[in-house]
């Protein structure tokens, strides 16, 4: 099944492709009408036609069928300081977005050494993995915050991950059996201790993700990956 993507589609009885997507479909992928399509609009519609007319500006679909999808019951939330090369960090949306994470919140921290995020750009490559790993549910990506805001948001079972020796466990000691979770990771330098501190305060608890230290990219794929793993022990 070759996915496609678009947000504005709902189930309606025919979709026109937008100009980008008709090109593509009649020019690359060469389909011819009565082929078959599915599209998605990142909410949890599946939408299934046949193909009724091939004009490379405006390729039309009929339905056959549609299906919305419930929401995951078990959501798992990202908050996690943008890498200095932003490679680093679309390689991160890429993976989250094929695991199956809720949401991605850039936070700016003490020790942040980027505060500029393209949204567009991860949003983009955001759709991609989505298509690519067949799912129907698109994470959120929010804009940039700053930590001591976003420790203002109502955040659920909220786990904060840093190499500072304080009273910590390891994730993977973690019972995690909430079905909504939170995950803050800093950046490089690590969260200050004035954060930790705030983030304790907060209700957070503070977590090991092993003796090494990780590139921010990996601390938040591996934190997620665990969550994942705890869950399905459960």
């Amino acid at each position: 099944m070759v996915l496609f993507f678009d947000e504005t589609i709902d189930a309606s009885e025919e979709f026109i492709f937008s100009k980008e997507e008709s090109k593509h479909l009649a020019k690359v992928l060469r389909k011819k009408p009565g082929d078959s399509v599915t599209l998605t609009n990142g909410k949890g519609l599946e939408w299934e036609g046949v193909l009724t007319q091939l004009n490379p500006s405006a390729v039309a679909a009929k339905k056959i069928k549609s299906i919305q999808h419930d929401p995951p019951l078990d959501e798992l939330h990202l908050a996690i300081a943008p890498t200095k090369n932003m490679n680093r960090m679309e390689w991160l949306v890429e993976k989250l977005t094929e695991l199956g994470v809720s949401s991605i919140t850039p936070i700016i921290c003490d020790y942040s050494e980027r505060k500029i995020v393209k949204l567009p750009r991860l949003k983009k490559i955001s759709i991609a993995a989505l298509k690519q790993s067949q799912q129907f549910f698109l994470p959120q990506i929010h804009p940039p915050i700053s930590f001591l805001e976003y420790l203002n948001t109502e955040i659920k079972n909220g786990y904060i991950a840093h190499c500072v020796t304080t009273d910590k466990v390891s994730l993977t000691d973690c019972n995690i059996t909430a079905q909504t979770v939170t995950l803050l990771i800093g950046p490089e330098g690590d969260f200050s201790a004035s954060e930790i501190k705030l983030a304790e305060k907060s209700g957070l608890q503070s977590v090991s993700l092993g003796k090494q230290r990780f590139r921010t990219e990996t601390a938040g794929l591996l934190a997620c990956h665990t969550v994942f793993t705890q869950r399905l022990k459960n």
